[in-house]
This record gives C-alpha cells, sequence and structure tokens, in this order.
C-alpha cells in the first residue's frame, strides 16, 4: 500500500470512529483561552503566546468525552493537536491522550498519520487520578501519567514509559479565589544502562513546583477565569511565570 493510500486509511478510520462519537453526543462543549507561554509537566513547550482550544462530546451526563485538543503561538514557532478520550466517576479519572506537538523546529515526523516509533511525532499517554474533594471535602487531586507508545524511546530503541505523578492541593478557595500548590515527579520503567537516569521530561526525581493563583472574573452570566501559575524545574535548575486567561467555555 502506498505511503498516500495509508494515510487515507488512517483519515478514514479516524473518522469512522470520531463521527459517530460526536453525532450520539449528549453534549458538545467548546473552550477557548490565551497564556503567554506554555507549561506542561515541568517544562515550558512554547515561549511565546498561546492560542489554545479544546473541543469534545459528552457521554453519560459527561462522565465520558471524547474530544480535540490544539494549541499554537502567533509565530507559528509551536504547533499541537491531540486527540483524547476521558472517563470520570465519584472522584476517579482515567484518560488516554495522544498527543501531538508538530513544531517546525522539533526533528520528528511533521506527518500526522505517521505513527512508526522511530520517526513518529506522536505519544501516547495514560493518566489515572483521583480528587478527594469529591466524597471527602479534602482539597486535594493526586494524577498517575505514564506515556505507553510513540516517541519515548530508550538507547536501545524500545519504550522507556516515561511516568509524571502529580499531587495539587488547594491553600484557599472562595467564590472568587483560589491558590493551589502542587510538586511533581519523574521516573522511567524500562531504561537502557546507556540512559542512567534519563527519562522523557528530564532525570529522576522532583521537575515541578507550583504556586497557582486564579480569579473568577464575572462579567454578568459570564466568568472568565484569570490566572497567574509561578513553577519552579528543580531538575533543569528553570522557573517560569504564566499568565493567562480562559476566554470562553460552552
Amino acid at each position: 500500500m502506498s505511503g498516500r493510500m495509508k494515510r487515507l486509511s488512517c483519515l478514514i478510520a479516524a473518522l469512522a470512529v470520531l463521527l459517530p462519537a460526536v453525532s450520539g453526543a449528549q453534549s458538545i462543549h467548546f473552550s477557548g483561552g490565551l497564556r503567554n507561554m506554555h507549561l506542561w509537566r515541568g517544562l515550558q513547550v512554547a515561549d511565546g503566546v498561546v492560542l489554545a482550544a479544546d473541543v469534545n462530546g459528552g457521554f453519560f451526563d459527561d462522565r465520558l468525552r471524547v474530544g480535540l485538543w490544539g494549541g499554537t503561538d502567533f509565530t507559528g514557532d509551536y504547533k499541537e493537536f491531540d486527540y483524547y478520550v476521558s472517563y470520570s466517576v465519584a472522584g476517579f479519572s482515567v484518560a488516554v491522550w495522544d498527543i501531538f506537538n508538530y513544531s517546525p523546529d522539533l526533528t520528528f515526523s511533521k506527518d500526522i498519520f505517521n505513527y512508526d516509533r522511530f520517526t513518529t511525532g506522536h505519544f501516547i499517554d495514560l493518566t489515572l487520578g483521583y480528587d478527594f474533594d469529591a466524597r471527602l471535602e479534602v482539597p486535594l487531586r493526586l494524577s498517575w501519567s505514564t506515556i505507553f507508545a510513540g516517541r519515548d524511546l530508550n538507547a536501545r530503541g524500545y519504550n522507556m514509559y516515561s511516568t509524571f505523578v502529580y499531587a495539587e492541593y488547594s491553600l484557599f478557595r472562595n467564590e472568587h479565589w483560589c491558590v493551589d500548590a502542587g510538586v511533581g515527579g519523574i521516573f522511567a520503567f524500562n531504561r537502557a544502562g546507556e540512559d542512567g537516569k534519563a527519562n522523557f521530561y528530564g532525570h529522576d526525581g522532583i521537575n515541578q513546583v507550583s504556586l497557582k493563583t486564579t480569579y473568577r472574573l464575572k462579567l454578568g452570566r459570564y466568568v472568565m477565569p484569570l490566572f497567574a501559575h509561578a513553577m519552579w524545574n528543580p531538575d533543569a535548575g528553570s522557573g517560569y511565570l504564566q499568565v493567562g486567561v480562559d476566554l470562553f467555555s460552552f
């Protein structure tokens, strides 16, 4: 089968999954926001102003969601397009993300249909989480995220299963304000001898310490959250101050 036919087959397969999901959704959600940079799991993914958007279909009272997430900066230096499926109930959540960063400077393939583990720009991530506030009224959230496929290879070409574990606690909350503090650590399950303590995010240890303040700005019935997020990465010896606004959410 030619490369063009393979891409067409992948596209048809993706639409065969997405279109029935959208048409059968009980609700549709659309949100978007701006931030001065894109921070993720201790990393600065983009250093310019980023516009991000999310669209998803909700099922079973929105416990199950199937969606698309995308982000880009205004210079074209950062481009990302992701697919995801998530399910949440009674404080527990599980999500699978297909994350595709096709920014021009990355050395990986920019072909969205390329899933060859040695050249793909994709990586597939599984996240499990629990929100203690759902049942115990404790403002603590825990998550465990492991990359199980894609561009997360050790020196011998096998999946490294890099993992990010995060805990976040709300220090203060009222009608308008919320202050959250968090800490995240990283490691990998399957390293080759040549890898040392390296993983997808950096080196084993603490790679994120966060302090985030959010203000829920109310304009009539409309709510526009504004936030400032200070993040330190002890592993990389770096720190960032992110500011942003969630422009809309329907």
